[in-house]
């Protein structure tokens, strides 16, 4: 080290903290003299430099003692923890003002919009963001969504099921919509607009049922977001459920009732029930259509049926024609106006119809049974009895299994009834044919007796409110000609 920079760097110390001052030259002036001899005379500065919040402070002055007094200071600074107050750079002072200048129509300090935009960032994905927070924003206002009211999903769907109820929707369609949304709203008790597709589709997912229901419970959600936009809640342009994929249903053949079954149905069927028998077989009216038809729709004189738009599934209106053979079932029972349907639930009553069936045809071949075997002790009345008896000791069984029942409850000893078997008293097995009932039967028997009779799918078609490719790829061929005579000459007296 040459003389005059002997003695440098010079340590400035306080606790476990060092800054050091080093001599810098930076300019050498240069004199020549008459004799041309050149003259030069150095220029020196001094520099402070130091560490601190993993960055390198550095600072010139061209006085020692200066220099001296700004690193005793810092040091000071540094060793009490008032990082804070450390010295800025130009560059940094530089950058304050113009932040400061930046947030200034904020009206909000500097330190509080920096922690801000550095949640957004992070929200947003951090390094691996592909949008930077200003664009998110942008296009938060375009869409409105900071006028949205704050809604929470519960509220909402209180609101449209009264609305729904209040403008006269059915009650069929306002039991799908506690059936579906009542969970929905137990699972997100959140604001409408924090709700994304993955967390819709998650949920789904989930859901304990099968396919189909999984799919209806899609299709309800999609219409209560739809409501919710209506009503101002959602931005226009929400995706709802678009980018909720369906569920994939397994592919089943179609069931359809022969005419020895529906006999059995409408034969013993209460007389409020067989129009919604006669209408779904004879007409193919969907179930829930029917639910919804009133007798001011159904015109008898001139042998058809209105489906308005509102009831029908499609939402198009169509005209079913009414068969010689439905004529006849609903002459005695036509009214001038009100429900086809005075049930509110079409279901129970079909599972009554079907026991009341089964129990029939049961009776009859318990009775041919106790007329061989020859015993006038068996009296309908203890037939009846026992068969019960033996109807309830399976479903107990049944309780079991699903573990709705403890062992004890059940009578080991009780003969054990099925669809198609029986007992006598004496336990003697007791076969019958069974007349179960199918789902969507009346429907479909109708389509494909209907097909087979006209053979002109394009017409059945409109008469169904359905498509004819559907019709082709299920109903086409599944019976025959002299099938659908029949099926269409079942009367009230035949």
């Amino acid at each position: 080290m040459s003389a005059k920079n002997s003695g440098f760097p010079k340590v400035v110390g306080t606790g476990s903290v060092s800054v050091k001052i080093y001599k810098v030259r930076n300019k050498v002036y240069r004199t020549t003299l008459k004799n041309g001899t050149v003259k030069t005379k150095p220029r020196f500065c001094f520099k402070v430099s130091f560490f601190a919040n993993r960055r390198r402070f550095q600072k010139d002055f061209a006085d020692l003692d200066e220099a001296k007094a700004y690193a005793v200071k810092s040091a000071e600074n540094i060793d009490s923890g008032h990082l804070g107050a450390l010295p800025f750079t130009d560059a940094d002072a530089r950058l304050l003002a113009t932040s400061k200048e930046a947030v200034k129509p904020t009206g909000l300090p500097l330190d509080l919009v920096a922690k801000e935009y550095a949640a957004l960032w992070l929200a947003l994905g951090g390094k691996d963001a592909k949008v930077t927070p200003l664009e998110v924003i942008r296009d938060h206002v375009r869409r409105g969504l900071h006028k949205l009211p704050k809604i929470l999903l519960p509220f909402a769907v209180g609101e449209m099921h009264r609305l729904r109820e209040l403008g006269g929707t059915n009650k069929s369609y306002l039991k799908v919509l506690k059936v579906y949304l009542n969970p929905l709203k137990l699972a997100f008790n959140c604001p409408l607009t924090s709700i994304t597709s993955a967390q819709i589709s998650e949920y789904l997912r989930k859901l304990d049922v099968g396919a189909r229901s999984k799919n209806n419970a899609r299709a309800t959600i999609g219409a209560f977001f739809k409501f919710c936009k209506e009503q101002g809640w959602l931005p226009r342009d929400h995706e709802g459920i678009e980018l909720v994929s369906k569920f994939k249903e397994p592919v089943t053949d179609i069931t359809i009732f022969t005419p020895w079954e529906v006999r059995q149905f409408l034969t013993r069927a209460r007389v409020e029930m067989i129009p919604f028998l006669a209408i779904g077989a004879f007409a193919g009216l969907r179930s829930a259509e029917i639910e919804r038809l009133d007798w001011n729709e159904v015109h008898l004189a001139d042998k058809f049926i209105e489906v308005k738009a509102q009831k029908a599934k499609t939402a198009s209106r169509r005209i079913v024609p009414i068969s010689d053979n439905l004529a006849a079932w609903l002459k005695d029972r036509v009214k001038t106006t009100g429900s086809v349907v005075p049930y509110d639930n079409v279901n129970k009553q079909i599972g009554w119809l079907e026991e009341d069936v089964d129990e029939a045809l049961a009776m009859a071949a318990l009775k041919k049974a106790a007329a061989k075997a020859g015993n006038d002790d068996w009296k309908p009345d203890a037939l009846l009895e026992y068969h019960r008896k033996c109807c309830k000791a399976a479903r107990s069984e049944d309780a079991l299994k699903e573990g709705k029942i403890k062992r004890s409850h059940v009578k080991p000893e009780q003969p054990k009834a099925r669809p198609g078997l029986t007992f006598l008293p004496d336990q003697t097995p007791v076969k019958y044919q069974p007349c179960p009932w199918k789902k969507n039967a009346l429907r479909h028997s109708y389509i494909s007796y209907r097909v087979a009779e006209v053979q002109d799918v394009p017409k059945v078609a409109l008469e169904a409110g359905n498509s004819g490719q559907m019709i082709f790829q299920h109903y086409r061929e599944l019976v025959q000609a002299k099938d659908a005579k029949e099926w269409f000459g079942i009367t009230p007296k035949t």
